[in-house]
């Protein structure tokens, strides 16, 4: 059975290399622009660039190239499955991470990049900007390409609803003031004006 090929959000291969500068996208003026040139080689060589416009309810792209010509396509941003956040590295060693903001789509070249950090500073801001902008879930992609949604990680109290009070307990009239029924309080004279431990409860 093939293999299936995964793509990154300028509809190239997925690399774990990114080649080119720091891009960031204003979630919050849309329609918002980006240009994002191409990471896989093939495409790079023949100098495919993304150049994406960003509408509250549609993504308009066109893959520019000055030898193959440019290809447009646009999607509803509802087709999307979420806004994710995922790591590449600058260099061959592993050693200068990146961090990409990006829509994904189900279908992987249909994704689109924007936001790339190299220091991390406004990754997460914009993560959350995005996603609440386009009414789309937040997603984490694992090393091994998995996504999870990250709502989900920060536990039931956050992503349920919230619950009703429900009241003090009948038994907690029958729970003594004092620690121990000795008539003594939880604070000592003795403890607070000599540091010693007070006699027994």
């Amino acid at each position: 059975m093939a293999m299936a090929v995964k793509h990154d959000g300028t509809g190239d291969r997925v690399s774990s290399q990114w080649r080119d500068g720091e891009v960031d996208s204003d979630p919050f003026g849309l329609p918002a622009y980006v240009a994002i040139p191409a990471q896989y080689w093939p495409s790079r060589a023949v100098g495919f660039i993304r150049y994406a416009t960003i509408y509250r309810d549609e993504i308009s792209v066109h893959d520019s190239s000055p030898i193959l010509g440019v290809r447009s396509w646009w999607e509803p941003v509802n087709a999307y499955d979420g806004v994710v956040m995922r790591l590449a590295y600058r260099d061959r060693g592993r050693t200068e991470p990146v961090i990409i903001i990006e829509l994904r789509h189900p279908v992987a070249t249909r994704s689109v990049i924007v936001h790339v950090s190299f220091d991390g500073s406004d990754a997460a801001a914009r993560w959350h900007a995005w996603a609440a902008n386009l009414g789309l879930p937040e997603l984490i992609e694992d090393r091994e390409g998995d996504l999870s949604d990250a709502q989900h990680r920060l536990g039931q109290l956050i992503t349920s609803d919230p619950q009703p009070h429900r009241g003090a307990s009948a038994l907690t009239m029958r729970r003594p003031l004092a620690f121990g029924f000795t008539g003594r309080g939880r604070h000592w004279s003795e403890r607070l004006t000599s540091g010693m431990r007070p006699r027994a409860y």
